[in-house]
This record gives C-alpha cells, sequence and structure tokens, in this order.
C-alpha cells in the first residue's frame, strides 16, 4: 500500500512564503509609521513573536510523509516542505525489511504527531521515528491497519 500526504502539503510553501512577507512588513509599516501601527509596543513584540513562531513550527514541523509497504522493503519517507527542492538536507529514508518490524506507535500530542516504528535487530530491539503531524486521520488508519496487519504476519 502507499500513500502521502501531498494533498495536504501542496500549499504549504505559499503559506510560509505569505507569512515571511506579512512578517517584514508589519516591521516596515511600523517602522515607516514611527510606531503607531499598534496602540502600544508590547502588541507590536506580541505579533512579531506570534508570527516568528508560526514560522518556525511550519519549517520544522510540516513535513511531507510518503509510506510504501509494497514489496519486500517498507518505506518511511519523510521530507521538507520548505526549499526541498534545493536542499535535501530534512530528508529522512526508512527503509526496513518487512520480517523485522516488530510494533509501531503513533503518538498524538496537541500539534504534533509522530510514528515510532520498533525494528527487530539480531541483539536488540530499537527505534525510527517519522513525523506524520499532515496526514490525514482517515490515512493514518489506513496506514494503522497496513502495519497490524504486516505485524500479525511477522508474529505468525
Amino acid at each position: 500500500m502507499r500513500l502521502t500526504n501531498y494533498s495536504n502539503i501542496k500549499i504549504i510553501p505559499a503559506i510560509y512564503y505569505f507569512s515571511v512577507v506579512i512578517f517584514f512588513l508589519i516591521i516596515f509599516l511600523n517602522f515607516q509609521l514611527d510606531g503607531t501601527l499598534f496602540p502600544s509596543l508590547k502588541y507590536y513584540y506580541l505579533v512579531l513573536i506570534g508570527i516568528f513562531v508560526s514560522l518556525v513550527y511550519v519549517y520544522f514541523g510540516w513535513k511531507y510523509f510518503e509510506y510504501d509497504s509494497e514489496g519486500e522493503v517498507v518505506v518511511f519517507l519523510n521530507r521538507g516542505v520548505i526549499l526541498s527542492n534545493f536542499f535535501n538536507y530534512r530528508g529522512n529514508a526508512i527503509e526496513i525489511r518487512r520480517s523485522r518490524i516488530v510494533g509501531y506507535k503513533i503518538y498524538n500530542f496537541l500539534i504534533y504527531k509522530r510514528l515510532v516504528i520498533e525494528i527487530k535487530s539480531k541483539s536488540k530491539t530499537y527505534t525510527r521515528h517519522s513525523n506524520i503531524t499532515f496526514v490525514s486521520p482517515n490515512k493514518i488508519n489506513y496506514l494503522r491497519q497496513s502495519l497490524d496487519k504486516l505485524i500479525a504476519k511477522n508474529k505468525s
């Protein structure tokens, strides 16, 4: 089975670049209007901090996810959305043989979702993680079904 979150992610670069423009536009307008854009300096800094935190969250949290369980190897792929065509320094590809997957857990934090895969080695069990924040709930259910089926097959 193959699934991706491309349909949810394709608009993210436009949102990110628009937010960067708004960030600098607020700074420029406040400077040109001699600080009268906001009633208080506290509101100005609060808006800038809010936009900056959202930019950091979008940059680090929103990733492209792809799952492919066709064949002998199961592939979990994470890539950054912004600047990933030029610099793929945030790419994370996990390729695991089907027989080595022991278990998985999906952690659902308030603004972040993580898939943790437990992999059996010759001497120990180790984990790998993947960001699934913007995978739709239906696709997460399909992912769960596929991994449950794979783990049940490995146990028998």
